[in-house]
């Protein structure tokens, strides 16, 4: 798939800058045929000569009347300056009108022409014509307006001349074989550019795809413990953070699942044993009473007390399977949460080598629970502090309301857990010299039955201690 993808970016990026410069090299070689075309160059030409033409006239014409008015002058028949006339003497200052003389005064060697010469002028935003013509010992000077439309239309076809013929030049030097050596150095370089974007855009796509691939073939295999890592933006991340999300899921579920079956199996186990222990126990113990009362020999009495205490064992762990076995649906009803594990601290934790400490919990904790079940799961979980702690500690019984729990710690002094802290939670494992192991499970499975959960860790480092957290559903206690 990552090669497909990238060979269709390849394709999408680079075949169109190669049509574009396709086409940009047949467009500038259709428009320099256009402009090297016979008729295109005669008519640009042909309207520039006829701009040369009419201003060559337009000076002639200049340059008449002034030389007419130099001679007339220089004849005294024109004593006095016509408008737009004056006379400039040979290194002297310029006669005639003030505006006139003083503007023509001004102007540089470069500006100021000869006479018999013709100078054109931009005053003023417009055009003129200065004409000068001999007489004399100086030179009459004579300034005349050109037609404002004759002199935008010799600007515009001076212009455009010059325009195409920059353009022509500019079109040459492109076509010509150094730009062949530009558009294939161009086209390496878009092409490695539409390389570099086609394999990361194919890498980001694709990558994160295979990942997705590779992880529901390992989820359908059964490892739901796979996540996948691959880096990835946009819509594909929120896919990558919803396939871990539904194989969290799809794990806890199977977790559940396993550990609901595993209890039910034991409480199958648990039934059965309890069957098989209370059968018998009855007729011994009657049996054992019966002989205690016929018999005064001290070791007859002895060994009838010693069988009597196995058997009362006995028939404690006969109550305990038959109790596990059939544990019955909680009756919930108001609870001061606060009184009740109180009153399970007294009764469980040896005040003369154990100390209780209360953190954060308020006057009363009102929740809704079966009081007897709630009572017996603290007291399991109560009792197993005191006796992790051996010889003596500190219990520290802490509440945190969270937004829809209440949570409460018990954090012990004792050694901390080894392995595994759910193992405690399985029927029949305790790593405690006595004990059936069902305490912690019959706890787990009573907090569940209420809506919340139970869970251990040991604390950091794990030499100080465990924890045992209960979270219980927040919600108002039923009347």
């Amino acid at each position: 798939m990552q090669r497909r993808l990238f060979l269709l970016f390849l394709l999408v990026s680079f075949l169109p800058a190669l049509a574009l410069l396709g086409v940009n090299w047949r467009m500038s070689q259709r428009l320099l045929d256009t402009l090297d075309s016979p008729g295109m160059a005669q008519a640009t030409e042909s309207a520039l000569g006829l701009a040369r033409s009419t201003l060559e006239r337009e000076k002639a014409g200049a340059l008449a009347r002034a030389q007419a008015m130099a001679a007339a002058r220089a004849a005294g028949l024109a004593p006095a300056l016509e408008p737009g006339a004056a006379w400039r003497l040979p290194g002297g200052p310029v006669e005639g009108p003030d505006s006139l003389a003083t503007l023509l005064a001004g102007l540089g060697p470069a500006e100021s022409p000869a006479p018999g010469q013709v100078a054109s002028l931009e005053l003023g935003g417009r055009r003129y014509l200065l004409a000068a013509a001999g007489a004399g010992e100086g030179a009459l000077l004579l300034l005349e307006p050109l037609d404002p439309v004759l002199a935008d239309a010799l600007a515009r076809v001076a212009a455009g001349s010059g325009r195409q013929r920059q353009l022509r030049g500019v079109y040459r030097q492109f076509l010509r074989s150094d730009a062949v050596l530009t558009l294939i150095v161009l086209g390496a370089a878009l092409l490695i550019l539409a390389l570099w974007l086609s394999r990361r855009l194919a890498r980001q796509l694709a990558a994160p795809l295979a990942e997705l691939v590779r992880g529901t073939e390992r989820i359908a295999a059964g490892d739901l413990e796979h996540r996948v890592t691959a880096p990835a933006k946009d819509e594909l991340a929120e896919l990558v953070r919803a396939f871990n999300g539904m194989g969290e899921q799809l794990q806890r579920s199977r977790d559940e699942r396993l550990r609901a079956e595993r209890v039910a199996a034991w409480q199958g186990v648990a039934r059965r044993l309890a069957h098989e222990i209370k059968n018998p126990l009855t007729p011994i113990t009657l049996a054992m009473h019966r002989i205690e009362r016929r018999s005064e020999d001290p070791a007859v009495r002895e060994s009838i007390a010693a069988v009597l205490e196995e058997t009362a064992n006995l028939q404690r762990l006969a109550d305990e399977f038959s109790q596990f076995a059939r544990l019955p649906a909680p009756a919930p009803e108001p609870v001061d949460l606060r009184a009740l594990l109180a009153g399970v601290v007294e009764l469980y934790l040896p005040a003369e080598r154990c100390r209780a400490r209360w953190e954060g919990w308020p006057e009363t904790l009102r929740v809704s629970g079966d009081p007897g079940q709630l009572r017996q799961a603290l007291g399991n979980l109560v009792k197993n502090a005191a006796e992790a702690m051996g010889a003596g500690g500190a219990l520290t019984l802490r509440y945190a309301p969270l937004a829809d729990v209440h949570r409460i710690d018990l954090e012990d002094e004792g050694p901390g857990l080894e392995g595994d802290p759910e193992r405690l939670f399985e029927p029949y494992v305790t790593h405690k010299a006595t004990g059936t192991g069902l305490g912690l499970a019959v706890a787990r499975k009573i907090v569940e039955d209420h809506g919340g959960r139970l869970s251990a860790a040991s604390l950091d480092p794990p030499a100080h201690g465990a924890r045992l957290r209960v979270e219980l559903p927040c919600g108002e206690p039923a009347a």
